[in-house]
């Protein structure tokens, strides 16, 4: 996945159901070999980015909470927590009805490789969990 790939599959499979949630798409930065987008509401921000490298790629995707225009800390797991720590809390209550509903929605954004295929994935499962989330609190 190179840097345009990354932007790309940011906004076809990330922005829509952000914007749907209040969030907006912030400018991409590719520095190098590190992708990153921000999507930023009035209380969170969600965070993507993408590091190839050796020995592994590295994908990240985190929610961090706003309080008074400041975000929580990086290593604040109660208020910045990573897609693995939503879909452990909410993944459960997902029905086989809305995981294939979710599936439909993306059925138009193409993958190409590896990384853009887990990209992807990591979109479909943070618009299962991300509402769950935001109404639990």
């Amino acid at each position: 996945m190179n840097g345009q790939d990354f932007i790309r599959i940011a906004g076809e499979a990330f922005a829509p159901f952000l914007k749907g949630l209040g969030f907006a798409m912030g400018t991409p930065s590719i520095s190098g070999r590190h992708y990153w987008i921000s999507f930023t509401s009035n209380t969170h921000v969600v965070d993507v980015s993408y590091e190839p490298g050796e020995p592994g790629d590295a994908l990240f995707v985190q929610v961090s909470t706003r309080e008074k225009g400041k975000l929580s800390a990086f290593d604040d797991a109660s208020k910045t927590l990573r897609l693995a720590d939503l879909n452990s809390r909410f993944m459960q209550f997902v029905r086989d009805e809305e995981r294939n509903a979710n599936e439909a929605v993306f059925r138009s954004v193409v993958a190409h490789d590896k990384m853009e295929r887990l990209l992807l994935k990591f979109a479909k499962e943070l618009r299962l969990v991300l509402p769950r989330y935001l109404q639990s609190l």
